[in-house]
């Protein structure tokens, strides 16, 4: 699992000190199908702005809003250790 995040923000701050990691992700069309997934997070600077690009290029046809030069991204490379799901 993949996902994009800047250096000022919490969230990097937090995985930076502990890459202990948990996601859930809920079918939107029935919030009761969800996946859990733990594992650890690794941080990788993405100096080109990649990721966003082609999540918001494949997702909504575009290009993400723009963004200050200084903004560093870092992408999180969630490494899963333990998956669960639920399905009702």
């Amino acid at each position: 699992m993949l996902f994009s995040t800047t250096t000022g923000r919490q969230k990097a701050k937090n995985l930076g000190r502990d890459p202990r990691v948990s996601l859930t992700v809920y079918d939107t069309g029935d919030p009761y199908h969800s996946v859990d997934i733990r594992g650890t997070a690794e941080l990788v600077r993405d100096e080109e702005k990649s990721l966003p690009r082609r999540l918001s290029q494949k997702y909504l046809g575009e290009d993400p809003p723009p963004e200050p030069e200084e903004t560093l991204r870092l992408v999180v490379r969630v490494t899963p250790q333990k998956i669960t799901g639920f399905v009702r």
